[in-house]
């Protein structure tokens, strides 16, 4: 089994795993499953699918995580007047054109400033389907794969809705999550995870969430986007059909954020070799090596 990030056409059979997540008590389902695909195309959505290596019951997604970062005055609300239905109420926001999700201004402000505050909207898996073992990666990797997808952000709060009996014995198992209100008539509780509650627990999820550096090299966004794609090795040609850019401005793009790093942090290119021929690959090397291990610095940030 393994995770990948959630595409537009997983949506919906990532959803149907559990119907309540879908978040369309305040509007229809076909709104809702609009709503869903406008975010994950914006920069507040994070999601991960968990894929089984062959098809479990006739199904290869067996389970998924999706979360938003969302704006702080909603958190204190939500959190200060604990109600059900927690996504129907971020779905209708979107559908009605005010949307309580943050743009990517609002995160790099976050990034900059106080945190984030992230709302969990989705993590559930197909349970009448996996045993015991499988239960068990899966929940592994709602954990794995919310650490990679999200490492570098600031966050605040962890705010989660948990549905269904697993979710919410997931959720209190968890320790790190602290139960704000439970309502059994919807089947589901409340949760929220703080910097304190990560402190507590040293060595959980949380805790590593919550470790934050600032990023020191001032990246332009096409910078970012730029070594966002080129993690995974793509060559020159890739990376212009990926970002729908010449080659040449794909050259162009490295060597501002050659002159980024030269500017910033000179270390990280400190030994590189001397002869033109292998200066560049390397410099990228060092680059990318970099930037895995400091994700923080793909991400917004409101340097003024």
């Amino acid at each position: 089994m393994h995770w990948r990030p959630i595409r537009a056409d997983d949506l919906k059979p990532c959803l149907e795993i559990e119907p309540a997540c879908i978040g369309d008590a305040l509007t229809s389902r076909v709104v809702a499953l609009k709503v869903w695909r406008e975010l994950l195309a914006g920069p507040a959505l994070y999601g991960s699918v968990f894929e089984a290596d062959r098809p479990i019951g006739g199904h290869r997604i067996v389970g998924g995580g999706i979360g938003v970062f969302v704006a702080p005055e909603f958190a204190d609300r939500e959190l200060a007047h604990p109600a059900p239905q927690l996504g129907s109420r971020i779905i209708a926001s979107v559908a009605a054109g005010k949307p309580v999700v943050l743009d990517r201004a609002g995160i790099a402000r976050g990034n900059a400033g106080a945190g984030l505050d992230f709302v969990n909207l989705f993590g559930n898996w197909r349970n009448e389907l996996l045993d015991d073992n499988q239960r068990a990666e899966v929940q592994t990797l709602l954990g794995t794969s919310f650490l990679e997808n999200l490492a570098g952000f600031r966050f605040n709060r962890v705010i989660k809705e948990a549905i269904g009996r697993s979710t919410i014995s997931t959720a209190r198992a968890t320790g790190s999550y602290q139960l704000v209100a439970e309502f059994p008539a919807h089947q589901s509780a409340l949760f929220v995870v703080t910097p304190k509650d990560a402190r507590d627990i040293p060595f959980s999820v949380a805790a590593r969430m919550y470790r934050y550096r600032d990023p020191v090299l001032r990246l332009r966004p096409a910078e970012q986007e730029l070594l966002a794609a080129a993690l995974d090795g793509r060559t020159d040609a890739e990376l212009s059909d990926e970002l729908g850019i010449s080659v040449e401005a794909v050259k162009k793009r490295w060597v501002s954020v050659f002159g980024r790093v030269e500017e910033f942090k000179p270390g990280i290119l400190a030994g590189a070799d001397a002869e033109k021929k292998h200066r560049g690959p390397q410099k990228r090397h060092r680059v990318l090596a970099y930037v895995r291990a400091h994700r923080e610095e793909l991400r917004p940030y409101a340097w003024d």
